[in-house]
């Protein structure tokens, strides 16, 4: 079963995540969801009985710390010691970073809207040399672990995604769950409720089929298997400390 940590803070935006976005990348997944709300009393899950992790976006700000902190990133961690498939979605990526011994900070320049990233070599793109999914983030993350190295970015954050040497742990700051309606819905929130948006807010998107192309993540996050990690790649690892950094 895939695990899902449901991070949203806004319940009519929570249920919408999973009734509307999650039923979309169902049919890519050979097994079944399990969801679990970090907003919420109920735990977090055991990740021994679970294939993968996602971990969705969030209001929340990775770079101040919040209440299930330590928890969340216990939880990573044992996905990732494991060597199970891992994928964070915006804060969900951040805290990744976090989790492995990465820090994050408020970014100098807030993105919202279609914004095209610029790829790296990434099993996580398949054959795209381009995407162009919808942004929404205030925070970025700035500073990797020795484990992680950078596949994506634009000219405003330089660390649009990553990925983990030898495991299949993936972190992306923006949003390739959503699709070209419920991209729009989400720019369309962000004009109307955020005040740096309309100034940042861009639309890079010439074509909506385009929005497609970004499932080849959810693709390949869903075909990978868990690897064997062995003492050398546990050995080489910087654990962060008990207590997470989260500027610099």
């Amino acid at each position: 079963m895939t695990l899902i940590i449901n991070c949203i803070v806004s319940a009519e935006e929570r249920r919408r995540f999973d009734n509307v976005v999650l039923p979309r990348l169902q049919p890519m997944a050979s097994e079944p969801f399990v969801i679990r709300h970090l907003l919420g009393s109920e735990p977090l899950a055991d990740g021994g009985s679970h294939r993968r992790l996602l971990i969705s976006g969030s209001e929340l700000s990775a770079a101040k710390v919040n209440e299930r902190d330590d928890e969340l990133c216990v939880l990573i961690r044992d996905f990732v010691d494991a060597g199970k498939p891992v994928l964070g979605i915006c804060y969900g990526h951040q805290m990744l970073a976090r989790a492995l011994g990465g820090r994050c900070r408020r970014a100098a320049v807030p993105e919202f809207g279609w914004k095209r990233l610029s790829l790296g070599q990434s099993p996580l793109f398949g054959d795209h040399d381009e995407l162009v999914p919808i942004h929404s983030h205030y925070d970025e993350v700035y500073d990797l672990p020795p484990s992680c190295e950078r596949i994506a970015w634009t000219d405003d954050c330089a660390i649009q995604a990553f990925q983990m040497r030898e495991q299949p742990v993936w972190g992306v700051q923006f949003h390739p769950e959503m699709s070209y309606a419920e991209g729009q819905r989400m720019m369309q929130g962000n004009l109307e409720t955020e005040p740096d948006a309309q100034q940042y807010c861009v639309d890079q998107l010439q074509d909506p089929t385009q929005v497609e192309d970004n499932l080849k993540i959810f693709e390949t996050f869903f075909a990978a298997e868990p690897q064997l990690v062995t003492d050398s790649l546990q050995q080489s690892r910087v654990r962060p400390p008990k207590h997470l950094a989260v500027t610099g």
